[in-house]
């Protein structure tokens, strides 16, 4: 039972959590979960809930260049004052001081190193004009992202910036479905606010019809076990029916392959 609590407050740092909503998930009484979890963490539950808070907000400043504003959302919060507030009750030192500062880093190593939202949002999706590189590896491995080389070549030679585009994974296959190691993956770019040259061949349209959106970031090494987290979670979905179809990984940075790692992902998969 413990296990089972744990896991739903890592899995929804993003949300309210209240003793509530965890009595029905484990269906004890809130009286009764209340005396557990304080006697087996030692603490109360809602400065162990902060604590995670807090810890992913440290993953993200450590290992991301997400914005600060971004990170207090998807750990919680919905002030920045509050937010900066009480990491600096935990950390002794501001969220903007920990990114900054290799010395308190170490001084405060890091607690967590992934993060995963079970809160699935649907969504309907309009079709977007991208320009795309195809590739196929193992979804699951480093080398499948050397196609983004390409992609960065791409953006230097029409004179752009990485700014001005968005950018995609299309996963054309699920491993876990298929069994198949080396699968076909796309990356593609979609340029904010103006068109790219025609190349009939090389375009394709991304997104089109519904979608429920899963957020996470984790070392690459760490994706087989993440899809197979989400996978499960959208089988649990009440309402929601996957359909075929390719799904996509959403960055929000134009992806490194020297630097892989840690990248925030919005993770699309079709539904009916």
């Amino acid at each position: 039972m413990i296990s089972e609590v744990l896991a739903y407050i890592n899995n929804h740092l993003d949300s309210k959590i209240t003793l509530e909503v965890l009595s029905n998930v484990t269906g004890y009484s809130p009286h009764h979960l209340h005396k557990k979890l304080s006697a087996e963490l030692g603490t109360s539950l809602g400065k162990y809930i902060q604590h995670q808070r807090l810890h992913a907000a440290a993953y993200f400043l450590a290992l991301t260049r997400m914005p600060l504003n971004d990170i207090k959302h998807h750990v919680g919060f919905e002030d920045n004052s509050a937010f900066s507030r009480a990491f600096r009750q935990l950390y002794r030192v501001s969220p903007l001081q920990y990114r900054k500062s290799k010395k308190h880093q170490q001084e405060f190593p890091l607690q967590t190193f992934k993060y995963i939202s079970a809160n699935g949002v649907t969504t309907r999706e309009r079709k977007k004009a991208a320009r795309v590189f195809p590739s196929r590896g193992d979804y699951f491995s480093e080398r499948v992202y050397a196609i983004w080389n390409d992609a960065a070549a791409y953006i230097a030679s029409v004179n752009k910036t990485p700014e001005d585009f968005e950018y995609y994974a299309i996963l054309h296959e699920c491993p876990h479905m298929t069994g198949n190691q080396e699968c076909r993956y796309d990356a593609a770019i979609v340029p904010k606010g103006f068109e790219l040259p025609a190349e009939p061949f090389l375009q394709t349209n991304v997104l089109e019809g519904n979608y429920i959106r899963f957020n996470f970031c984790s070392k690459v090494q760490d994706y087989h076990a993440v899809s197979t987290e989400i996978n499960s979670w959208l089988a649990k979905e009440a309402g929601v029916q996957h359909r075929h179809g390719v799904s996509y990984f959403k960055f929000d940075t134009l992806p490194d392959p020297g630097n892989i790692d840690n990248l925030f992902i919005h993770w699309y998969l079709p539904i009916a």
